[in-house]
């Protein structure tokens, strides 16, 4: 029944948000029960496509459709201030990524909201996708793995806005499309112990008819190695500038080799010959139901371990961090360090997280004392 279902607000509805949106419609434990955008034509056209009130003023939205949790698919620099209205009313949060634009402000929202024992979950959603689901379950049959390939490739096109400025962006394409591969391979293997890699910028076709360049300070292209203790090596390779769109996670193994993106599977043995392979059927769109109802999960149950918590997604991004320092520095760089310049361990960083990585034990699932953390 309707009234059976979790209420539930969707803030930014253009980009992302709209298949966020449109997940949040099809499951059968959420309910809509309002949205919101900046751009008056996006709000007006999303809430009459899911027929429900639709709002320009957030606080508006929170305040007179009285939902228990918020989707947030705003951009970055516009994050603290939601995450801290949601927080003040007791409103449970899945925030598209990146978790924050650095190790310091994620910290302070992840503190926000435990404070207010309120659940907190980051976008994700590849996870949650057929075919990288379905490889991180076959992960034993692959053997140690001892070389991991990423990428993923995409053409945003000449306009960037907010995108090309980092002070409000965080970073570019490593932060934002680059923050998916990596996810997949610390949810997989845990946090690296050494990063080396390089990005770049100023790679954009010029706009207008003087043939005039946009100005901007984020990286177009970024490529990493990220070196693991057990000998894995991790090659993660982005860019917002070429298409068509293509992503890919290949792993090779002691006894075999799997390669999948977000809609199939494919294991093979050493030798090429072919194990096993799925093909996702139905819309791409289940991927954002299931990370919905998993979220849905979270916000209706007292555990506190819970998947793709704000507070795991500290060691995504560590990683970044890393690797954009390592472009400065010309030199591996450390996550962990990183990690402790903000008063936090590995361990700490995975206690809210259900299982632990492959290989890296889990501490136990209490979330440290946020007094302390800070």
């Amino acid at each position: 029944m309707a009234e059976d279902l979790i209420p539930v607000v969707v803030i930014g509805v253009g980009g992302v948000g709209a298949p966020t949106l449109q997940g949040c419609c099809r499951s059968d434990v959420v309910r809509v029960v309002g949205i919101s955008d900046k751009d008056p034509k996006v709000a007006s056209q999303a809430g009459r496509q899911a027929d429900v009130p639709f709002y320009t003023d957030n606080r508006r939205l929170l305040a007179e459709t009285h939902p228990r949790a918020a989707f947030i698919a705003a951009p970055p620099m516009a994050a603290p201030d939601l995450i801290g209205a949601c927080a003040e009313r007791g409103i449970h949060v899945w925030k598209q990524l990146p978790l924050a634009r650095d190790l310091t402000e994620g910290l302070a929202l992840v503190s926000r909201m435990e404070k207010a024992g309120l659940k907190f979950v980051i976008g994700t959603q590849r996870r949650f996708a057929y075919g990288y689901h379905n490889a991180a379950q076959l992960l034993e049959r692959v053997g140690q793995v001892f070389l991991a390939r990423a990428h993923y490739l995409f053409n945003w096109g000449p306009s960037l806005k907010w995108r090309g400025d980092r002070a409000s962006a965080g970073g570019g394409a490593l932060m934002e499309l680059g923050y998916h591969p990596i996810d997949l391979l610390v949810h997989m293997f845990g946090l690296p112990e050494e990063v080396y890699g390089q990005s770049t910028g100023g790679r954009r076709p010029a706009t207008g008819d003087d043939g005039a360049h946009p100005v901007y300070d984020t990286d177009d292209t970024a490529a990493a190695i990220l070196r693991y203790a057990d000998g894995l090596m991790a090659s993660v390779v982005t860019t917002r500038s070429s298409g068509p769109v293509s992503e890919e996670l290949s792993l090779h193994g002691q006894t075999g080799s799997l390669r999948a993106d977000s809609e199939s599977f494919l294991l093979r043995d050493p030798d090429g010959n072919v194990l096993d392979r799925g093909m996702a059927e139905g819309s791409p769109l289940e991927t954002f139901r299931r990370q919905a109802e998993a979220f849905a999960a979270a916000v209706t149950s007292d555990a506190k371990c819970y998947e793709c918590s704000g507070r795991e997604n500290m060691l995504n991004l560590a990683v970044i961090e890393a690797i954009y320092l390592s472009g400065r520095t010309s030199q591996p760089e450390t996550p962990l360090r990183l990690l402790h310049n903000v008063g936090l361990t590995a361990a700490e960083c995975l206690s809210t997280r259900p299982d632990p990585p492959q290989n890296e034990q889990a501490a136990p699932c209490e979330p440290p004392d946020v007094e302390e953390a800070n």
